[in-house]
């Protein structure tokens, strides 16, 4: 699990690097901070919300929906349509949470970096 921590991170560290080139044509601390401190923030609520789909929250809403939408549409129930979406849903949110405030952190250390 470190690591796809790791792996996640330098992705985002990369990104950043590249919106910084992308945005402001220059690489300054004051840039870092700002765009890392949005990279991470997108990150970790994508992470969020995978880790709210995975706990099953939303199995009755979508449930609900695909047995609306079939009735609608007068489609025949298959073996596949009762699976929740949270078991639909399989993907590792831990690694994007744990990256995304590897990163967070690393913007506020530059922050008080560049406040000191």
């Amino acid at each position: 699990m470190l690591k796809r921590v790791i792996i996640f991170a330098v992705i985002q560290e990369i990104l950043i690097l590249f919106l910084m080139l992308s945005f402001y044509w220059n690489i300054s601390l004051l840039y870092y901070i700002n765009v890392s401190f949005i990279v991470a923030a997108i990150v970790f609520v994508v992470g969020l919300i995978l880790y709210v789909m995975q706990s099953g929250f939303f199995d009755l809403i979508h449930t609900g929906m695909r047995k609306m939408t079939r009735r609608m549409r007068r489609e025949e129930e298959s073996e596949f349509a009762d699976v929740p979406l949270s078991e639909l849903m399989n993907v590792g949110y831990v690694s994007l949470l744990l990256s995304s405030l590897a990163v967070l952190a690393t913007s506020f250390i530059a922050l008080a970096i560049y406040y000191s």
